[in-house]
């Protein structure tokens, strides 16, 4: 069996530095921020009257809004994981009285990248999902599938935590959809009020 040196190394530099519990809160978080954002952008578009004329404007505003939320979440999870990192790092240091091996410095620095990108990745992945049906369909077939679409996505989140934390899969799917509902109401509300 040949070994894989790059999976080795990041098998390594994973269990050093925790990351896979980091990972997923970024994922969920950054996928859950996207989902909401774009929702919110076709619902306002649905409240305000949009219309097929309007369809393309749609598309480009969930677009660009998932775009500067992947680049805000990477960046700000980069600066903060590295923060974090670096006290973190210091105050090993000082216990140990001891500078850390160049070893866990390279980890600390990818499970900063890391963690940076899934967060960066997560929005742009969850937020572009429900932007598909108006390639495809006329607006207002796509925005019903789209606020469905991504109620959907939301429930597939709230349903991995559950399934991670041995709750009741479908009562932890319902909390995200819930999310999205109460999002929903308040852009219904804040549209029907302008």
């Amino acid at each position: 069996m040949v070994r894989d040196p790059l999976r080795e190394r990041i098998k390594e530099y994973s269990e050093i530095t925790n990351l896979g519990p980091i990972i997923r809160r970024y994922f969920i978080i950054g996928a859950f921020d996207g989902a909401l954002t774009v929702l919110g952008i076709v619902l306002g578009s649905m409240v305000a009257g949009a219309g097929e004329e309007h369809k393309y404007l749609t598309i480009a505003l969930s677009i660009s809004a998932a775009v500067a939320l992947a680049v805000s979440s990477l960046v700000g999870a980069y600066e903060a994981e590295r923060f974090e990192r670096k006290v973190n790092q210091m105050s090993m240091e000082r216990a140990m009285l001891t500078e850390l091996s160049e070893k866990h410095k390279n980890a600390f620095r990818f499970a900063t990248w890391a963690g940076a990108g899934v967060h960066g990745v997560a929005p742009l992945f969850a937020g572009l999902i429900p932007v598909i049906p108006f390639l495809v369909l006329p607006f207002w077939d796509a925005a019903w599938v789209s606020l469905i679409t991504t109620f959907g996505v939301l429930f597939a989140i709230g349903a991995y935590l559950g399934g991670l934390a041995k709750e009741r899969v479908i009562f932890s799917g319902l909390r995200f959809v819930a999310a999205g509902l109460a999002t929903a109401i308040i852009v219904w509300l804040m549209g029907a009020r302008a």
